[in-house]
Order: structure tokens, then C-alpha cells, then sequence
């Protein structure tokens, strides 16, 4: 199997996207757009004529190239619009391995791996909901927990409202959720948002927020992002006030409502935390989960430190 690897300057970008396009498994994080917004650096594996592609996001340190996981990129790994087998799987991540000495990042829904001497796996969750049919056989397929909450929160009067403001939606992420995610820097915040500013050109980022009975007190607020297949949960924030008035539930249920016809697939983008994972599943049909890898080839000295 012939696998090249090709340096940024030498990927032929439009080849590039139209695989991950027309890809099975193809997903918003593999397109070139993204990885230009996100990656520190990415140089990509590539079979054939771009027939089985896979980005290599990656950093240095003390000299040396590691593949890593970029904040606001759930997935990466191989591609292609054939079937992945897990022999391929396996080469690309050796070949990359060729390249790289050391690696912590995800591979993707559609490749299967298992752990062996000098890999570690550890498969994440990633509920989704395929949409494509009336709102109400979706909702009839909500878990009980679900609606007993929906019907709960009729009294409240909530409003449902689109908002094209990207910078506030981010913002308040930031400003709820930063202390739980230290790693993501400043830097990731304002890459972030130059992307999805990018995107907002061709209509591919989603704004919801849920406002109080008056329309005057934000409770909850979603960002997603768009590509021909799925709408990604990026971004879902929920305040205090959101809390004590199912604000989480009913911005859900009312964004299942506005895309239940389009043949699209909501992604959840997660989660592994307990708390969000239950949340999720029960609107979601499906855990569609997908694997962490590690690998650690760097020499003897540096590699007892990244242990």
C-alpha cells in the first residue's frame, strides 16, 4: 500500500476536500478550512490519488514532532469514501508513526482499532440523532425522561430565538466554561472564532438562545457549525437561570423542531463526562463512538516524561 506523506505546501487542497466530501465518514473537522483555522501545524497521509487521505495535525518540542488534539477538533483520522479496514487503520497510523514519534489524538467514527504493544486505544462517546422525518415521530422517540421534562417546562413560556453573533456566543462560553478546560488557550478562543467567522460567509454556523417569558434574560445558547451531512454541537452553554427553568432541554427539543425535516444528522460532539452523556442520550438515537490513540516512540530520556 502505497502511502505518501505529503507536506502542507504539497496537498493539492481541492483534491483534499473533495474526499473528505465524498467520503463515508467524512466530517467537518477533516476539511482544509478547518484545519487551516485550528491546526498549529497539519501535514496529511495520503493513498492513491486522494482516494484514503489522513490529516496529521502536529506541534514541536525540544526539536521534536508530536501529533496532538487541537481544542474545538473532535475528531481527525483516516478517510476515504470506500470502507476503512483495520489493516488500513493500522498502516496509516504506523506510517504516521514514521513521521511522528509521539501522538495523543482521535481517529474518527469510521476507523476501528485495538490496542496492541506501543498503542493505546480507548474508544470516547459521540451520541447523534438522525433527523429527515416530522417532529412528531421524533419526539415520540424521545426517552420518557425527555418529554416528562418538556411538559414540565411548558409553564415557564420560553422564547426561541436565532442570533447571528458569533463573538457573544463564544464569549459566554469562555466566561462559563474556561475553569474546566484549562488547556484551551486565548489563542484557541480567537482561532476559533475567526473559523466560524469564515464560515458564517457560506451559512454554516447555527446561533440559537433561549430567552425568559419576556424575552429580555438569556438562559441558554447553542453554536453549531454545518457541513452537507451534520450540524455539529460545538458550543452549548446553559446559565444558572437557564438551570432552574430547563432552559437546556427546551433549546434542544426547539432546534430538533426547526431541522427535524432536513435530511442532516445533529452530532451531540460527545460527551464522556457522566453528567452531559446521560443529558444527551436521551434525545440521541445512536452512540456513534470513535477511538483515542497514544503512541510514544520518542527516546528513552523524554519518553518516561510523557508517560
Amino acid at each position: 500500500m502505497d502511502i505518501k506523506y505529503l507536506s502542507y505546501q504539497e496537498i493539492n487542497k481541492q483534491k483534499w476536500d473533495h474526499c473528505i466530501r465524498c467520503a463515508a465518514n467524512g466530517i467537518i473537522y477533516a476539511e482544509s478550512v478547518y484545519l487551516d483555522h485550528i491546526a498549529a501545524n497539519w501535514s496529511a497521509l495520503v493513498l492513491g490519488d486522494y482516494e484514503t487521505v489522513m490529516p496529521l495535525v502536529w506541534k514541536r518540542k525540544w526539536g521534536i514532532g508530536y501529533l496532538y488534539q487541537p481544542a474545538f477538533f473532535q475528531q481527525g483520522g483516516i478517510f476515504s469514501a470506500e470502507k476503512i479496514s483495520p489493516k488500513t487503520v493500522k498502516l496509516f497510523l504506523e506510517q504516521a508513526a514514521e513521521h511522528f514519534r509521539f501522538a495523543e489524538i482521535t481517529l474518527n467514527h469510521g476507523n476501528e482499532i485495538k490496542a496492541e504493544k506501543g498503542l493505546q486505544v480507548k474508544m470516547r462517546n459521540n451520541f447523534i440523532l438522525p433527523l429527515g422525518k416530522n417532529y412528531s415521530s421524533i419526539y415520540k422517540a424521545y426517552d420518557s425522561y425527555i418529554r416528562q421534562r418538556l411538559n414540565r417546562l411548558a409553564k415557564f413560556s420560553l422564547q426561541y430565538k436565532a442570533s447571528g453573533n458569533i463573538s457573544t456566543a463564544i464569549k459566554l462560553y469562555r466566561k462559563l466554561y474556561a475553569e474546566r478546560m484549562p488547556s484551551v488557550t486565548s489563542k484557541d478562543y480567537k482561532q476559533f472564532e475567526t473559523l466560524c467567522n469564515r464560515l458564517a460567509k457560506d451559512k454554516r454556523v447555527i446561533i440559537r438562545e433561549v430567552y425568559n417569558s419576556d424575552g429580555k434574560e438569556l438562559l441558554a445558547a447553542i453554536l453549531l457549525l454545518k457541513d452537507e451531512k451534520r450540524i455539529y454541537n460545538i458550543i452549548s452553554c446553559i446559565l444558572p437561570a437557564g438551570k432552574k427553568k430547563l432552559a437546556n432541554y427546551f433549546l434542544y427539543d426547539s432546534l430538533i423542531k426547526e431541522f427535524a425535516e432536513e435530511k442532516l444528522v445533529l452530532d451531540f460532539e460527545g460527551s464522556d463526562i457522566p453528567g452531559v452523556a446521560y443529558f444527551y442520550s436521551k434525545f440521541a438515537r445512536f452512540n456513534e463512538v470513535y477511538p483515542f490513540v497514544k503512541f510514544n516512540k520518542l527516546p528513552l530520556p523524554i519518553r518516561l516524561i510523557k508517560r
